[in-house]
């Protein structure tokens, strides 16, 4: 009966609200578009189709809810680059944030051969730059150089 009891405490104890989450440390200017350059010495092309505020990978996550861990703004979309030869389009997800050196994005898109991971820099708002890896040999890597299409 006691632990029926502890259990009942613990699943209403979840279900108490708290105090509102405070707003993310970053606030990150709208980056949704096309965005389109090279990475690596091939063509590349983000498509950023929604930025939100969201949880960040340290994250604990009970189903959808988040349970401990920060609030970070997120972008998700497509990315297209050239793997072996051709042009592959990958969802792509990343975090926004803030360096000494302004603005940062940290892609990750999950591509069938494996990961591929780009770091850009918001230069001014119209231009990122960085560079990035694959996990496979015959996938991107090196500096990337990307323009917003307007």
């Amino acid at each position: 009966m006691r632990r029926l009891g502890l259990v009942l405490v613990l699943i209403l104890a979840g279900c108490a609200t708290g105090e509102p989450v405070a707003p993310p440390a970053v606030s990150a200017p709208d980056l949704r578009g096309s965005w389109t350059g090279s990475w690596g010495g091939g063509p590349c092309a983000l498509l950023l189709t929604e930025q939100t505020i969201g949880p960040g990978e340290s994250s604990v996550m009970l189903g959808s809810w988040q349970v401990f861990g920060e609030h970070y703004p997120t972008v998700t979309g497509v990315l297209t680059s050239t793997i072996d030869g051709a042009q592959v389009s990958t969802r792509v997800e990343g975090l926004v944030g803030q360096t000494g050196r302004g603005l940062v994005l940290m892609l990750r898109a999950r591509a069938g051969a494996g990961d591929q991971r780009l770091t850009l820099r918001l230069v001014d708002g119209d231009r990122l730059q960085g560079s990035g890896d694959s996990q496979y040999r015959w996938g991107p890597r090196g500096p990337a150089h990307l323009t917003r299409v307007r």
